[in-house]
């Protein structure tokens, strides 16, 4: 009897620590490859299989933040690349979601992510009207930065001449002059403009004050964003204002609450810090538990609430969701 008692304990054992490493096998959805932002998502998956005990992080490559959150509400992924624009739309039942993901969580931002307008020098456009019946590329087909691009566009009423296109594809057709120029989410300096820059010189162009806040009164998730790319590559003198939002990395409610705290741990530490810098490099001066706070619009993950109280940050009432 005590045999069969030992036995049947060894096997249950087993039972329970094989569903335990299943649950602990994770999946991020990821940006397309030719994006910084894939590299870092890469990187940060590397570093947090190793900095939090018992999880095991993959990366699978989607396209951008709203096939990825799509693939997450059908419990396709664990967690995923993340835009408040896409949030935002998720959240409201906004095409492309259909019905509102009442169970959309942020689990965190690492960046704030203005959109830059990048033409060719020798194309002759000197402003975001000039794209009028130009060919030009919205950002990779069916991710956030296309969409957010035609929301633009279509509320200052500029139509350019569509490329549509993955990343990568759009990189080329720049480089090779089918296309005057394209825009690209993220801060600089940026792998994929580099790209661009060293086949053709380019320029940047800014959307006036009136065009900002006609954009920001139709949709509150951008705001403006100020910068000077001629620092890094260019003709672009002094300062280029646009629009922006903000990157992270989102999952659901169905994340359990210490597995979350604990990539939250991980992430807003001095060694998550230095391990983001090492693959995307704006990282060293963003403050990313802050920028969560003040960036997200779906409801903080609990497991996220937690850490950030306990190291003395404030939780709005509005990012505390009942569950």
């Amino acid at each position: 009897m005590t045999k069969i008692f030992k036995g049947l304990a060894l096997a249950t054992a087993l039972i329970a620590g094989g569903a335990a490493h299943a649950q602990d096998r994770l999946t991020m959805g990821a940006t397309h490859s030719a994006s910084s932002f894939y590299a870092y998502q890469v990187g940060i998956t590397n570093f947090l299989n190793t900095a939090v005990g018992n999880v095991n992080i993959n990366v699978r490559e989607l396209g951008g933040a709203e096939v990825s959150t799509e693939a997450l509400l059908r419990g396709e992924v664990d967690m995923g690349i993340s835009v408040t624009s896409s949030d935002f739309a998720a959240m409201n039942g906004v095409a492309p979601f259909t019905g509102k993901a009442d169970n959309l969580r942020t689990l965190y931002y690492f960046a704030p992510l203005p959109l830059n307008f990048v033409v060719a020098a020798d194309a002759g456009v000197d402003d975001v009207d000039g794209l009028a019946g130009k060919a030009f590329n919205p950002g990779g087909r069916g991710t956030s930065t296309e969409r957010q691009v035609e929301q633009i566009m279509e509320t200052i009423g500029v139509t350019p001449d569509w490329l549509r296109a993955e990343g990568g594809d759009a990189l080329d057709g720049f480089q090779n002059g089918r296309i005057v120029g394209f825009v690209k989410g993220g801060n600089h300096p940026d792998g994929y403009i580099q790209q661009a820059a060293s086949a053709r010189d380019i320029v940047f162009l800014s959307l006036d004050e009136e065009q900002r806040n006609k954009v920001i009164g139709a949709y509150p998730f951008f705001s403006v964003a100020k910068s000077k790319p001629s620092d890094f590559y260019g003709q672009t003198e002094g300062e280029v204002a646009t629009l922006q939002t903000a990157i992270g990395i989102n999952t659901t409610s169905n994340l359990d609450e210490e597995t979350a705290y604990q990539i939250a741990k991980a992430v807003f530490s001095d060694a998550g810090k230095q391990a983001a810098s090492e693959v995307y490099a704006p990282a060293k001066s963003i403050d990313a538990a802050q920028l969560t706070i003040d960036a997200a619009v779906a409801p903080l993950h609990k497991g996220v609430i937690r850490y950030l109280e306990e190291s003395g940050y404030t939780v709005p009432d509005d990012l505390k969701a009942q569950d």
